[in-house]
């Protein structure tokens, strides 16, 4: 009874994490993670493009954990999301050419998003990546020119939110985690906080 007792406590307590994080998209997302009482705040990191997706993401999310971690003692949680194709890496659009050339590569081809997840918990650091297919159909001018014109793509990678009705048209499939492709990989983040804080080395273990 006694074991069973501690577990459930564990189970309802809330954690208080740090969320390097401004991402809208993002906050609404870690929501679903109930047992994470997110405290937000804003990493000024210089976003790196090196030579794979995966490489890139998980770099950056070292890079903007790292920020975050400095100033806390509180575990903190912090993401990186790049989309690759062929040998590129795909960040944020940095201006409507930009935004263009990005949907003429991905229009009628198969592209990857990933997301890194950094996990710092104590002195312990965390970084797994998630990777999701996704699949545009043709370039269809209207909508890509629309989408741009509206401004969403300037803050997100590879120039597009898969959430964004505006996008859909061109959205044939995908293949893994759809929140991945929103930007935090719900059950990915929720067991590395399973197995790192709540279930980790300082909580209760069966």
């Amino acid at each position: 009874m006694r074991i069973l007792l501690a577990h459930t406590e564990r189970i309802l307590k809330y954690y208080d994490v740090v969320l390097a994080t401004t991402s809208p998209r993002r906050r609404e997302l870690i929501k679903k993670i109930e047992c994470v009482r997110p405290i937000f705040v804003a990493t000024d990191a210089e976003e790196a493009v090196l030579g794979s997706a995966l490489e890139t993401a998980e770099t950056n999310a070292r890079i903007k954990g790292g920020i975050a971690a400095a100033n806390t003692p509180l575990p903190v949680l912090a993401f990186d999301t790049v989309v690759g194709i062929a040998d590129k890496v795909l960040g944020k659009p940095k201006n409507r050419d930009d935004a263009v050339a990005m949907f003429r590569t991905l229009c009628g081809a198969v592209h990857e998003v990933v997301t890194a997840v950094y996990l710092r918990v104590g002195k312990k650091i965390i970084v797994k990546s998630e990777k999701t297919s996704v699949e545009f159909g043709a370039f269809d001018a209207d909508s890509v020119y629309n989408y741009i014109d509206s401004g969403a793509p300037y803050d997100k990678a590879g120039g597009y939110n898969i959430d964004d009705a505006a996008i859909k048209p061109l959205i044939k499939r995908f293949d893994g985690d759809y929140y991945n492709v929103v930007g935090l990989p719900v059950a990915l983040t929720e067991k590395l906080i399973e197995e790192n804080l709540i279930y980790g080395e300082n909580g209760y273990s069966d």
